[in-house]
């Protein structure tokens, strides 16, 4: 993954709204940092990722020399009825050898050697690939909690809103000036809204422990993401450029084409079992024995130097069963690569979309709350002046409330897209989140 490139993506003009800074909340980096150390499947792809990279020095042993030593001591003893006369022997049987084989020519060995070093480079790359899910889920989780918070304060304070709104008809209602009706409206809103508090405020709960999945603990109050101003649209701005980038250097498709290699490293590997094998061995041997019929021992020493050849003649069809076997795992690799292409073509386009369609979504959803704040303003003017009802006034206040929750969400969902993004393109990296979190400030709530 690409760690030198800044998230050039986000708005540079992000600019921060000055608040109260809670003690000990949490930005951003704190809970990746964490999730980093904590996170089961991280940990998972960090040991996978390491047990992968021993491939490469199990490919490389394979062509280097095997160097063994053995040695024995018996103590023989023997008796002896033919000729006559009968009578024993014993004695002791000492050896020791140690024998050099280099690989000079063996073509199972040589594409093992390819195949250990393509698994390296696949391990290498699905580390990266976790690494990358690893961002996008912390970001996920942190913005989901952000959310929930956003949608339990705004059900908090539509809840007030409309219990003064039903205090205010009950007044009315008792000098005159309201309707029943007025009450009853006023009374299902409060306990709906009420109701709504008690959802939002679970549901604040269970994104929480999303949280707690991804860094093994609970936490804090958390820096929240604020801003106002321009948006910036991805750069190129070309979806089918960026398609073209995730082709090229998206770690998925990447480890996929590494797989592939893997696959066909395998047929060679069997396929080598029809070929024969060259090897140059060395070796040094001692016998120290007692000698049949005789008291006497004798003692020995071999040494040898040369070229052993082996050709394979029959298996019992085993080695052509591999070997079919190998070629429809290449084949199944084969297919995987051409699915992932498919399916990281897809989730590149559907995250630029996201991306500039996100940009139009909050300006639209902005602009959305200017109204609604502005009709909020003429409907409390028409209701004192009795040309608006308070049902009214309950419909503008809950437009406005919905519209400030959905603008927080569209700002969430803007960045999380920019981030989708870059990882379908194989760019994302901890640059881009440490640049989003020097744009969170620490609140008190959510504002917009």
């Amino acid at each position: 993954m690409n760690t030198t490139l800044p998230f050039r993506m986000l708005p540079l003009s992000l600019a921060l709204w000055i608040a109260a800074a809670p003690a000990q909340a949490e930005d951003l980096m704190e809970i990746y940092r964490r999730a980093q150390q904590q996170d089961m499947t991280m940990a998972q792809a960090q040991a996978g990722y390491r047990a992968s990279l021993e491939k490469r020095d199990q490919g490389t042993g394979q062509l280097l020399p095997n160097l063994s030593l053995g040695a024995s001591h018996f103590a023989v003893s023997q008796d002896i009825s033919q000729p006559p006369p009968a009578h024993s022997n014993d004695y002791d049987s000492d050896a020791y050898g140690i024998q050099l084989t280099q690989p000079l020519y063996r073509h199972s060995n040589f594409a093992a050697y390819r195949q250990g070093k393509a698994i390296a480079n696949q391990a290498e790359a699905d580390l990266a690939i976790a690494a990358g899910e690893l961002i996008i889920r912390v970001v996920q989780a942190y913005f989901q909690v952000l959310a929930a918070e956003d949608a339990q304060e705004f059900a908090r304070t539509e809840k007030a809103a409309i219990e003064g709104q039903l205090r205010l008809a009950e007044r009315n209602f008792a000098v005159g000036n309201a309707t029943v009706v007025d009450v009853h409206e006023a009374r299902a809103r409060f306990d709906l809204a009420a109701a709504q508090v008690v959802v939002a405020e679970n549901q604040l709960l269970a994104r929480r422990e999303l949280l707690v999945v991804l860094t093994g603990n609970s936490t804090g109050p958390l820096a929240r993401l604020l801003w106002k101003g321009q948006y910036v649209y991805p750069d190129p701005l070309d979806m089918e450029a960026w398609n073209r980038i995730a082709l090229e250097k998206n770690p998925v498709i990447v480890s996929q084409q590494h797989a592939l290699r893997v696959a066909e490293e395998e047929v060679e590997k069997n396929r080598g079992g029809h070929y024969p094998t060259l090897d140059f061995v060395a070796s040094h041997s001692y016998n120290k024995n007692g000698i049949l019929f005789s008291p006497l021992t004798y003692e020995y020493s071999t040494n040898q130097i040369g070229v052993q050849l082996q050709i394979p003649l029959y298996s019992g069809g085993i080695t052509q069963s591999r070997v079919r076997e190998a070629v429809a795992r290449e084949d199944q690799a084969k297919s995987a690569l051409e699915q992932a292409k498919r399916t990281i073509t897809r989730m590149t386009r559907e995250a630029y979309l996201a991306a500039t369609g996100g940009i139009a979504q909050v300006q639209a959803l902005e602009q959305a709350l200017v109204s609604s704040r502005k009709a909020l303003e003429s409907t409390l003017i028409g209701y004192e002046s009795g040309v608006r009802t308070g049902v009214d006034v309950l419909n503008a206040q809950r437009d406005l409330y919905r519209t400030e929750r959905d603008l927080a969400q569209a700002r969430y969902n803007y960045v999380l897209a920019m981030l989708q993004l870059k990882f379908a393109a194989g760019t994302l990296s901890e640059g881009d989140l440490l640049y989003i979190n020097e744009r969170l400030v620490m609140t008190a709530g959510p504002s917009n």
